[in-house]
C-alpha cells in the first residue's frame, strides 16, 4: 500500500507541476523569429566563439575557456552549474580555471554545444544561447552525461567577439523525473490518447 500512495503522490506532484507550469515542452516560437535576432556575420563568428569555447573545455589543455573572455573587461562573470554563486573578475577566474585541485579532479570532459543562438544588442555587444551536451569523468566516479542550457553575452574587440558574461542552466531534477515517467509509458498505452512523447531538440540526432 505504501508503494501504491507513493506512486499516487508523485502523480500528483507531476501533474500539478504541468498544470502550473504548462509541463516543460519547448515554447511555441514564430518560425521566422530567429532571422530577426542578428544578421549572418554576427551570428557566425559569435556561434564560432561558442564552438571554441566547447572545444577548450574538451581539450582540457590550453587554451583553456578564460581565454575566451575580454582582459580588457576588470570583471567578467562565470557561473557553472555546480557553482553557488557567480565566479567574479580575473582573480577568482584563475582560481576556477586554473587551480591544481581542479586539473587533478577533472579526468576527462566533453562539452557539445548546439542549436546556437545569437541576439545582436548593440554594434559591439551580443548575446548567445545554446544547448550543452556535457560529459565528463571526475575522479573515481564513473562517468555522467547531462542537458545543460547556456547563456554567454560577448564584446566586439580589436581580437574579435569576447565573452564578458557566461552562465549555465542546468535542467531541473524534476523535468528530468518528468521525462523518465514519460519514457516508460507504452506504446500501446500511448495509442489510446494518439499522442506521441515529446521530443527534445538538443541537435544531436
Amino acid at each position: 500500500m505504501k508503494s501504491i500512495s507513493g506512486l499516487v503522490g508523485l502523480a500528483a506532484l507531476l501533474c500539478a507541476s504541468w498544470a502550473n507550469a504548462g509541463g516543460h515542452d519547448a515554447p511555441r516560437n514564430p518560425p521566422d523569429i530567429e532571422a530577426q535576432l542578428s544578421n549572418s556575420d554576427v551570428y557566425d563568428e559569435v556561434a564560432e566563439v561558442v564552438k571554441k569555447f566547447g572545444a577548450y573545455f574538451t581539450d582540457l589543455e590550453d587554451p583553456q575557456p578564460d581565454s575566451l573572455f575580454d582582459r580588457n573587461d576588470p570583471a567578467p562573470m562565470y557561473l557553472a552549474e555546480e557553482m553557488s554563486d557567480w565566479v567574479i573578475g580575473w582573480e577568482s577566474f584563475d582560481w576556477y580555471f586554473h587551480t591544481p585541485a581542479r586539473d587533478k579532479l577533472v579526468q576527462a570532459m566533453d562539452y557539445t554545444p548546439s542549436n546556437i543562438r545569437v541576439k545582436s544588442l548593440s554594434d559591439d555587444l551580443a548575446v548567445a544561447t545554446w544547448f550543452v551536451w556535457a560529459e565528463f569523468k571526475l575522479g573515481n566516479r564513473p562517468p555522467v552525461g547531462e542537458h545543460l542550457r547556456a547563456t554567454g553575452i560577448m564584446r566586439k574587440t580589436a581580437e574579435g567577439w569576447k565573452m564578458v558574461y557566461y552562465a549555465e542552466s542546468p535542467i531541473s531534477a524534476l523535468a528530468y523525473i518528468e521525462d523518465l515517467y514519460e519514457a516508460m509509458a507504452t506504446p500501446e498505452f500511448r495509442k489510446r490518447f494518439n499522442k506521441e512523447p515529446k521530443k527534445k531538440d538538443f541537435g544531436l540526432e
